[in-house]
């Protein structure tokens, strides 16, 4: 049998499985458990992990207080510590080593579509996107492209199938976004957080492994300015991301294409 096909039928049965038992609704989102560290994903296969975004998968303000400066990807490294993994991207901050990704501060979806090419071609296997926060700001010099929250999650789509694309083999997690203190933007937030499952599922019914997750009960409580996570609050969010790979079919993670990315 074809691989395209054998891919096709992995992903029915493992969508079916995500799907016994509950009510459709249940399974259009994956939802934070609280799963401990160190609980194996796939140990015999490498995770080539890409994460996409804007200032907060930078890690933005986390190396002010004493902080390393590695946002949430040493916490996410850490707490994956059963597994192989290599960060993918072309982006690289903080104190950690391979603290790689494809993220930049200040700039919307749109941006980081024009941009994440160079990072997919490290061929991930596992991407993670939390993106939209700009696209929702007040500000038009911040959101660019307006701050509809329908337009926002069409673009949204359109970074999620150049991934897709670009990376056929890959599972990507699209976040549902954190919150803000600004009620306006916190509005077209909880707008814009509100059409992604719908824009997730549209691709996942076209036989892309993609999942919406969850990050709404992310805590505000947690955020240093309003926007950006506190040096705590980075390592819930790779606590987050960390629960959210654990819950992937363990069948849709195949080995990366290639070799690692080159590191000099």
């Amino acid at each position: 049998m074809a691989e395209p096909a054998i891919r096709c039928l992995r992903q029915l049965a493992s969508i079916f499985h995500l799907g016994c038992g509950k009510g459709k609704k249940d399974t259009e989102v994956l939802r934070y458990k609280g799963t401990k560290p160190g609980k194996a994903v796939k140990p015999v296969t490498e995770l080539r992990i890409l994460c996409v975004g804007d200032s907060i998968t930078v890690g933005f303000l986390s190396d002010q207080d004493g902080g390393d400066g590695n946002g949430y990807r040493l916490r996410l490294l850490d707490d994956l510590s059963q597994d192989q993994i290599v960060y993918a991207g072309t982006e690289v901050t903080g104190t950690m080593k391979d603290g790689y990704f494809a993220a930049w501060s200040g700039k919307t979806i749109q941006f980081i579509a024009d941009n994440v090419g160079p990072s997919l071609a490290q061929n991930p296997n596992i991407v993670l996107v939390h993106a939209g926060t700009n696209d929702m700001n007040s500000s038009n010099a911040i959101s660019t492209e307006g701050n509809d929250p329908a337009a926002a999650a069409e673009r949204l789509g359109q970074l999620i199938d150049k991934i897709a694309n670009s990376c056929p083999n890959a599972v990507v997690l699209v976040a549902m976004i954190i919150g803000t203190w600004d009620p306006v933007q916190a509005q077209r937030t909880n707008q814009f957080d509100a059409l992604i499952p719908g824009v997730v599922r549209q691709r996942r019914d076209a036989g892309r492994q993609v999942l919406a997750v969850d990050f709404t009960s992310f805590s505000k409580k947690l955020l240093r300015d309003g926007v950006h996570p506190t040096n705590e609050g980075y390592h819930v969010f790779g606590d987050y991301w960390y629960d959210f790979v654990t819950q992937i079919p363990v069948e849709w993670i195949q080995p990366p294409v290639g070799n690692d990315p080159y590191r000099w």
